[in-house]
């Protein structure tokens, strides 16, 4: 398996890719001479911790660098979060059941053992609809994954280097987990909430030095928690920040749990009530679909951010909107808005736009479509900020949303036309991110996201100064002290 970044990291994969193949044929010849039982029938979890503790001591440089932004962009999500009286309460609740430890949650005066920190800080994470995604699943990349290594690392007071590189296994074992099914929400499930507690559980055994036998229960053990009902979407609710909150958990003591000799199923991966027959309801890859060439750690080249707190279904919109008038639209230069799709995008949008009824809620403005797009042309942007009941009472932003309709188009995708009071007419199609494709860096509009989530908690200097103690987070030489000087950045 061969992840493209550029050029010459590309040639030195493919040789070494290569040479891994040769070894691992002459290995198995080996192995089937000796008569050395084989590694499939210890199941893939085995496999999975077998080629993890191989892995090498540091992260290749574009894969930590990826990770650092992760950490900036999750970092972001916090702060806003923090200034939200549910959102807090619920942080408070997941922190306070603690018994031990003293593990920081950045932002707050939160202070827990790793397991519950783990639980507090993925739920601020996702608290705001803001948090990064892995699209070749549709899930929520960070919200497990990260949490979990960063209460981890905290825990064992890791290197900065060794929490990227476990950090950047969790991501890589989720993406992988994710790809051979897509997205499953189709069937009731939460991706994040499926996926999440056995890679982050792989990456917090690691980190705290765990052997592979140990990582192997910690991942099986995580499988038997995974779930997480899909239903909020349809209820318009916000559960499902509590299962990310509960995946992270478990993720954390599964590792501690596999130390304490517990033991997981050790087909939980691909067994026949395992992760993929349950909740893919298909047969799992095989073991070397996760194993192979897995020092690459490619999963965090993938996490795209979330540069609009809105639907996945109005986002692409909003990118191709963008696009067409970087600029941006002087909203009183606006006569109509008409969005085009094929009938099963007018079965999911068509009638909601057509009989705009204003948003009662953050979520329900979120979620609509026509609000969503005449706040960007009267706001500039989508961030959680922008949700205060003076946007959703404002005249100027309801009268665009009531003059946007939907027309059927047959064959066309989605579109949009907004049509100018002076007869010129700004046309954009919606722009899908190739999900098999590693995501852009994007830095300027990451710095610009982050910058307008942490004006709600920091001055421009505070920000200024945790931005770059992010970026710098693979140079720390303990993740405890790192900890330490966030919290003191943001007080």
């Amino acid at each position: 398996m061969i992840f493209v970044t550029d050029a010459a990291y590309t040639e030195e994969l493919n040789r070494r890719a290569v040479l891994a193949c040769s070894a691992s044929a002459c290995c198995f010849g080996l192995m089937m001479n000796r008569a050395v039982a084989e590694p499939a029938a210890l199941g893939h979890a085995r496999a999975i911790a077998d080629a993890a503790v191989t892995l090498p001591a540091e992260a290749p440089a574009p894969v930590a660098s990826r990770v650092a932004w992760t950490v900036l962009d999750a970092m972001g999500a916090i702060l806003y979060a923090s200034t939200l009286p549910d959102a807090m309460a619920a942080a408070r609740y997941f922190a306070g059941d603690s018994r031990r430890g003293a593990v920081h949650v950045p932002a707050t005066g939160f202070a827990a053992s790793d397991a519950a920190a783990a639980a507090a800080i993925a739920f601020l994470i996702h608290a705001a609809e803001i948090d990064d995604s892995d699209m070749r699943g549709q899930l929520r990349a960070s919200s497990v994954i990260l949490s979990a290594t960063l209460a981890a690392a905290q825990a064992a007071d890791s290197s900065g280097a060794a929490f990227i590189r476990a950090a950047a296994l969790g991501y890589t074992l989720q993406g992988r987990f994710v790809a051979p099914v897509g997205a499953i929400q189709g069937r009731g499930w939460m991706a994040s909430g499926v996926w999440g507690p056995p890679s982050a559980a792989a990456a917090v055994a690691l980190l705290r030095g765990q052997p592979a036998e140990e990582i192997a229960s910690a991942i099986s053990l995580a499988c038997a928690s995974s779930g997480g009902l899909f239903q909020y979407y349809f209820d318009q609710t916000e559960e499902k920040r509590l299962i990310v909150a509960r995946g992270a958990r478990a993720a954390v003591e599964s590792a501690e749990l596999a130390a304490l000799g517990e033991h997981g199923a050790a087909h939980a991966i691909e067994g026949k009530s395992g992760l993929y027959s349950l909740f893919a309801g298909s047969k799992a890859p095989p073991a070397e679909h996760f194993t192979a060439s897995l020092g690459e750690l490619e999963g965090p080249l993938f996490v795209r951010p979330k540069f609009f707190a809105a639907s996945h279904s109005i986002i692409p919109t909003l990118d191709g909107l963008a696009a067409a008038a970087p600029q941006g639209v002087a909203a009183g230069s606006v006569e109509s808005i008409v969005i085009r799709g094929d009938s099963a995008w007018g079965e999911v949008i068509g009638d909601k736009i057509n009989a705009f009824e204003a948003p009662h809620s953050r979520i329900g403005a979120a979620l609509n479509f026509s609000f969503v797009v005449a706040m960007w042309i009267a706001r500039g942007r989508v961030l959680p900020t922008d949700y205060t009941e003076a946007t959703m009472e404002d005249e100027t932003i309801l009268a665009l949303a009531r003059n946007t309709s939907f027309e059927t188009a047959p064959g066309e995708h989605l579109s949009i036309e907004v049509r100018l009071k002076n007869g010129e007419t700004i046309r954009a199609s919606a722009v899908d991110p190739d999900p098999e494709e590693p995501a852009p860096l994007d830095e300027a509009r990451r710095v610009s996201k982050f910058e307008g989530l942490a004006r709600s908690r920091l001055s421009q200097g505070q920000a200024e100064a945790l931005r770059t103690h992010c970026l710098a987070v693979g140079e720390a030489e303990s993740m405890r002290d790192w900890a330490r000087r966030a919290r003191s950045i943001c007080e």
